[in-house]
């Protein structure tokens, strides 16, 4: 019988989808990136990762932690995958360097909060992704 994965599964895996873009991109400048199509792939699969992680949240997960974009999340992986042909490469870099980091620190809260039992008592977050918004929305 096999467990069903739970919320802390998928953020353990939006953390390994982020920590693989972070090496992936190591040293290197926007010009490497825009030149080199192993990362670009490498980077926007990991994306289609994170942003498919995030759809199976649950829904308390997720009401819990309103600030973070999880709609935006899932919409860039909808734009990744449905509309590969037409990727804005800026975009994705952009996301990498300004967005990541920012919800990466997110991520691993949450994941401590839920490992110390805090999320039932937990209230609505003040921290707002507003940089973060605005990007995964452009995306879209």
């Amino acid at each position: 019988m096999s467990k069903e994965p739970r919320d802390q599964d998928y953020l353990k895996h939006i953390q390994e989808a982020i920590g693989k873009i972070r090496r992936y991109v190591a040293g290197k400048s926007e010009a490497n990136f825009m030149s080199d199509d192993l990362v670009q792939d490498s980077v926007i699969r990991n994306l289609e990762i994170i942003g498919e992680a995030a759809t199976k949240l649950s829904s308390e997960l997720k009401a819990s932690y309103e600030e973070v974009p999880w709609r935006e999340i899932s919409a860039m992986r909808n734009r990744l995958i449905h509309g590969y042909i037409s990727v804005n490469l800026q975009i994705v870099w952009d996301t990498v360097e300004k967005v990541l980091p920012e919800f990466e620190a997110k991520v691993e809260s949450i994941q401590r909060e839920i490992e110390s039992s805090q999320l039932k008592s937990r209230g609505p977050g003040s921290v707002r992704f507003f940089v973060c918004r605005s990007i995964f929305r452009f995306v879209v």
